[in-house]
């Protein structure tokens, strides 16, 4: 069974918690807002999209455009178009 647009937003939560220990950031990111404007630097990204690869099973594409890696939103579209 695929995972909803809800469940795979939570995960991304989940990993950015797991990943810098801090509930209150990755609870405080609205979804649409750029990662980067909330604070995360470039390898905290580098960290979550490896993190992503492991949790959702798949490879990012060398090519893919920078826009899918802004948000949190942006992020859960990229999986769920993946899995369709």
């Amino acid at each position: 069974m695929s995972d909803t647009e809800s469940e795979i937003r939570q995960r991304v939560r989940g990993l950015l918690v797991e990943l810098f220990g801090d509930e209150r950031f990755a609870g405080g990111i609205p979804d649409s807002v750029s990662l980067r404007e909330a604070g995360l630097p470039s390898t905290g990204l580098v960290s979550l999209l490896v993190a992503m690869e492991d949790a959702f099973g798949f490879e990012w594409d060398d090519d893919v455009e920078p826009e899918v890696l802004r948000s949190i939103d942006s992020l859960t579209r990229h999986v769920l178009a993946l899995r369709h």
